[in-house]
């Protein structure tokens, strides 16, 4: 368990192990708590990662973990894209109770992710703690567990033979392909990617480099 703190608050702030239970899935990309902040809720910015929030009030506040963290994108309740969520539509039956509630709305919450996937709108209030895991450092883990994308190439190979027919200098191209296999000492390719960019490919430097290590 770590102990967080908050910039502008002494009260602490206790993370306890992330639940192992299977709707609490690994954090994404080898991030570990490690690597969690205390912000308040209007702290929070665009990408950073939401793993745990904190009861309201003051002193020691047990941890709410996050099932499945999410990506922040913060903005005021009056600006949330929604078309109608839960809790959107509680917060509006709240307001329409007590006209005064509206502009309490404004200045007390926000929402942190807006509804997606059939989970409602994460709306908080704004001076809530929050453990998240900072945008770039989440960049940063995504990009280095990322595998490169597959891309198609084209491999050529070319070699000058005299020859009295076509077919004859296929045969002994053929040949020569398989003599490489036999003795271990690859051709030198022409690699084309999908963008016309060629790229030559020297199997026998590759080769030696890789004997003398």
């Amino acid at each position: 368990m770590r102990t967080l703190v908050l910039a502008d608050s002494s009260d602490t702030l206790p993370l306890t192990d992330r639940p192992t239970a299977d709707d609490f899935p690994p954090l994404p990309h080898g991030l570990t708590l490690s690597d969690v902040v205390a912000v308040r809720a209007h702290q929070v910015k665009l990408g950073d990662l939401v793993v745990a929030q904190f009861s309201d009030g003051t002193g020691v506040r047990p941890t709410e973990h996050v099932p499945v963290p999410f990506l922040a994108d913060p903005h005021s309740f009056s600006d949330c894209p929604c078309e109608g969520c839960e809790e959107c539509d509680d917060m509006d039956a709240w307001t329409l109770a007590e006209h005064s509630r509206v502009a309490d709305v404004g200045w007390r919450f926000l929402c942190l992710a807006p509804a997606e996937d059939d989970e409602p709108c994460v709306i908080v209030l704004r001076n809530r703690p929050v453990a998240v895991i900072p945008a770039d450092v989440v960049a940063r883990a995504e990009e280095a567990t990322s595998e490169p994308p597959v891309r198609t190439y084209g491999v050529m190979w070319s070699a000058d033979f005299e020859a009295t027919s076509p077919q004859e200098a296929a045969r002994l191209a053929f040949e020569q392909l398989k003599s490489y296999a036999a003795d271990g000492w690859p051709p030198e390719l022409e690699v084309m990617d999908e963008n016309g960019q060629m790229t030559v490919i020297d199997l026998n430097a590759t080769a030696e480099k890789g004997e003398g290590r």
